[in-house]
């Protein structure tokens, strides 16, 4: 099993580094910021039949898990029908493969139907940054048109729309939307709703399919013996005790993400109280950040150890360098229980 969709931060690949300091054996295991759920997926293979409790802050993406727990046929139904509506238009490029020097190079060339009318778009630009979407759709039927239309749709109809169907349209953006980021909607009201998906479109160069339709029903499977939270993740304290695997992958600090979550060092300080006090209850527990080179995480260990990671980010956005962008290189710590 692997995760449902792209993450900025997501760890599967890091699971291999992590295998030395992943225990042997738990009855229970509680995750507080869940996003893509890569460690889940090693907890759910290593002890199917332990208890889960997964919690994420975003109720948009548990709405995603639940959906597919309770409710997977209609959701899967409602994704096939935006992918075969997505699949049969015209993407923003093609490719053409040529042999260079006994070598296949491919070139990627704009799409005559497919490629961004700038202007026609600019004639349709509504207040606030908007577009007219739905009519754009109809003057230039392509997959880009369909995204922006289709994540329009989503957004007007969050309060209207049944959990399922709300869910599978923001499957469908997160599977063709930009690189596993999670970007907000700018005039966001807490009031309203406070972490609207707003993500622009990715490259849209799928061929046969956007998602793995047996991946969806493999999570529905293992969803059922899981409870689904979305709040504080200080509330998913009570859940431990001893025989316990918890795992913490918050936000970083200094993330580059936008998942309009608190990310300053005193959000950071109640991530490590939480850590002591589930270790305190007899939990073996795992947390993951990003280290920034001041000592933060080190002058707050106490007796838990730290190991490091080099690491390159390749999801989310890019440093942008003279000749373009590249991946980011950084150091990662790994907190573990003693």
């Amino acid at each position: 099993m692997k995760p449902l969709f792209m993450w900025a931060g997501g760890k599967t690949k890091l699971l291999k580094d992590f295998d030395p300091y992943l225990p042997d054996s738990f009855s229970n295991y509680i995750e507080p910021f869940f996003g893509g759920g890569a460690m889940f997926t090693w907890a759910y293979e290593k002890n199917p039949d332990a208890s889960f409790v997964i919690n994420d802050l975003n109720h948009h993406i548990m709405g995603i898990y639940s959906s597919i727990k309770e409710d997977v046929d209609s959701f899967l139904d409602i994704v096939d029908s935006l992918e075969r509506e997505y699949l049969a238009l015209a993407p923003p490029t093609y490719k053409v493969v040529n042999k260079v020097n006994g070598k296949n190079k491919t070139t990627w060339f704009p799409h005559p139907w497919g490629k961004p009318d700038k202007k026609l778009e600019k004639s349709y630009k509504l207040k606030g940054n908007q577009y007219n979407w739905a009519e754009l759709y109809k003057i230039q039927p392509s997959r880009r048109t369909f995204y922006f239309k289709t994540r329009a749709e989503y957004q007007e109809n969050l309060k209207e729309w049944d959990l399922t169907t709300k869910s599978a349209y923001l499957y469908f953006l997160m599977k063709t939307g930009f690189n596993g980021v999670w970007q907000a909607k700018s005039d966001r009201n807490a009031e309203t709703d406070d972490n609207i998906f707003n993500t622009p479109c990715g490259l849209m160069r799928q061929t046969d399919s956007i998602y793995d339709r047996d991946l969806v029903r493999e999570w529905s499977k293992a969803l059922q013996n899981v409870e689904i939270l979305s709040g504080d993740f200080t509330e998913t304290l009570e859940h431990c005790s001893g025989s316990t695997f918890v795992y913490l992958d918050p936000p970083y600090r200094g993330g580059f993400a936008d998942y309009n979550t608190q990310k300053d060092d005193e959000f950071q300080e109640r991530v490590v109280e939480y850590f002591n006090n589930a270790r305190d209850k007899g939990a073996y527990c795992l947390l993951s950040n990003r280290d920034l080179g001041d000592g933060f995480f080190e002058d707050r260990k106490g007796q838990n150890e730290i190991v490091r990671f080099d690491v390159t980010y390749t999801v989310g956005r890019k440093k942008k360098v003279e000749n373009g962008h590249e991946a980011t290189k950084a150091t990662e710590i790994l907190m573990i229980s003693r």
